[in-house]
Order: C-alpha cells, then structure tokens, then sequence
C-alpha cells in the first residue's frame, strides 16, 4: 500500500479459470471504497495461452479495451516492474460495473488445459481526514 498526498494506492484481484477454446465473460463490481481505477495488468497461471488468447474489457460502461486485443499487451511478466507493464486509465470505480470478455484460441495447450487469469485493477482511495 503506497501513500500520496491524502490517496492510498490500492490492487483489486479479479480471478476466473480459463479452458482451451472456451470464452468467458466476468460481470462484477469495483470496490466501493476504491475512488478511481487508474491502470491495470494482466497475469496468467500458464503463459504457453498468450499467443491466440484476447480480451475486451469495460470499467464504468466505458470500454478500456476494444474486442479482440491479445491479452500479451497487457501481460505482467515477472522480470518487468508493475509500472512498467500497467495499462493506464482513469474510470470512475465505487461499485462501478467491470465486465470482461476473454476468449482463449491458443494452440499452444492440450485439449484439457485449463489455466487461472487474473486481472489487476489498480486503484486509488482517497483518505478523508
């Protein structure tokens, strides 16, 4: 947790598991404590699914990511830094709606491979004095 003026730096995990061909689609929630989501990054459990895996994201009903963006542009590898690899925004988050629709199409994993994706939206709380 970093400190900034009278703002807390905070990260909100969204997790779902991922099948080989499959499309998944999250519907939930930011935090209602969170003021304002001001980036996010991508981590997969198997980076084999990056060639062929997209994904479309909303923050607030505003999309962020436009359908069909390889999930790699926005992928955390753990030899580069979090501000290195954070795909800025600036949406609005207390209980905002996030919806993301994530299609695997690799061709890199067995036919039963499943494998975890989490969505970090880093976000900023404002400390009332």
């Amino acid at each position: 947790m970093e400190k900034q003026d009278n703002k807390v730096r905070k990260l909100q995990v969204i997790k779902f598991e991922v099948k080989k061909g499959e499309t998944f689609e999250f519907n939930g929630n930011t935090k209602t404590e969170h003021d304002r989501i001001t980036g996010f990054f991508v981590r997969l459990s198997n980076t084999e699914a990056l060639p062929g895996s997209t994904f479309r994201m909303w923050l607030d009903d505003v999309e962020v990511i436009p359908d069909d963006t390889e999930v790699a542009i926005a992928h955390h590898n753990t030899d580069m830094s979090i501000p290195d690899v954070t795909f800025p925004v600036d949406e609005k988050a207390k209980n905002s709606p996030v919806r993301i629709i994530y299609k695997d199409d690799s061709e890199n994993l067995a036919a039963d491979d499943s494998y975890n994706v989490r969505v970090y939206l880093l976000a900023i709380q404002d400390i009332k004095k």
